[in-house]
Formats: structure tokens, C-alpha cells, sequence
């Protein structure tokens, strides 16, 4: 699998939440929001902006976005969510729900994609670990036994949105 990095950064998951999307100001219905069968399939909102959901309590997260030209393997992974994702704008930006500023932003070219949202160690936090230290990005970034992230956008829609692998 051909990977090319696109960007990385802490994100607040706000409301145990990462968001893709086009447009950052984006408004949405609420029917577009979170319910319970949004929260089964473990994601929201509409192809230009996308909440997929997260576990740990505390809410922060390393993330990864990589353009690819295959989905991940699904053995590799605890949990990947796959969603359908629409830029007109020829932009992708992944931040919280609460950010004015993304963390991540990349150039990519117009038109639909599959992201698997790939995850590891969910639920896992360093208040569940029984730390109580501040970890700086750095830090955060090297760290693979607490919840981490990686975006995998993949050009084309895909055939299937929802959970892929959950254990």
C-alpha cells in the first residue's frame, strides 16, 4: 500500500468526536447530528463534514491523515470506521468539533473519498493509566499504548459506511 502522509496533530476530540470535513463552518441540521443508530455505525453528519466517533475519556488524541490507494488492513487495527467524504473545495481539514483553526489541512484534489478512520488502544488515556503528567505533542506522537488515530483517505466513494472492524 502506497502511503503518503498529509498531516499530523493532537486533536481534542470534543464530545468524544474527530471531525473531517470540507468547510470548517459548515452548518448542520439536526438530523444530520448524533443519534443512536449514528452513534451504532460510530459516525455523523454529511460527506463534506464528517464526526467520527472516539473513546478515551480524556479526549486527546494523536491523529494521522494519509492519502493512500487502498483501505487498511483489518487486521492491523482495533477499530476502522469507514465514511463517505465529499470535497468540493479541494481542501480536508481534521479538527474538533470546538477549533476555529484545524490542527490538520491539506490540499487534495475535488471529489469523493473513502476515509477509514483506523483506531488503536480505545478507550486507553493516560488518566486511565494512573498518569496525571501533561504530555507535549511530541510526546503524545510517539505514544502507541493510549488511543491514536490514523486517517486513511482512499480516492472514490465507497461501497460501505459504517464499522468495519470492531474488537
Amino acid at each position: 500500500m502506497t502511503q503518503r502522509l498529509l498531516g499530523a496533530a493532537r486533536v481534542f476530540a470534543s464530545n468524544y468526536q474527530i471531525v473531517v470535513c470540507d468547510d470548517p463552518f459548515t452548518p448542520l441540521d439536526d438530523e444530520q447530528n448524533w443519534d443512536a443508530e449514528k452513534t451504532k455505525r460510530g459516525f455523523a453528519g454529511v460527506p463534506a463534514f464528517r464526526m467520527i466517533g472516539t473513546e478515551a475519556d480524556l479526549n486527546d488524541h494523536w491523529v494521522e491523515l494519509v492519502s493512500c490507494d487502498r483501505p487498511p488492513s483489518s487486521d492491523e487495527w482495533q477499530r476502522i470506521t469507514c465514511v463517505h467524504f465529499h470535497s468540493g473545495s479541494g481542501r480536508i481539514h481534521v479538527m474538533s468539533v470546538i477549533d476555529s483553526d484545524p490542527p490538520i489541512s491539506a490540499d487534495i484534489e475535488r471529489g469523493d473519498y473513502a476515509v477509514y478512520a483506523a483506531a488503536q488502544n480505545l478507550g486507553i488515556d493516560q488518566s486511565s493509566l494512573g498518569e496525571t503528567g501533561k504530555l507535549s505533542d511530541a510526546e503524545i506522537a510517539e505514544r502507541r499504548d493510549i488511543e491514536w488515530h490514523r486517517l486513511f483517505l482512499v480516492p472514490g466513494k465507497p461501497e460501505f459506511e459504517g464499522r468495519v472492524v470492531d474488537r
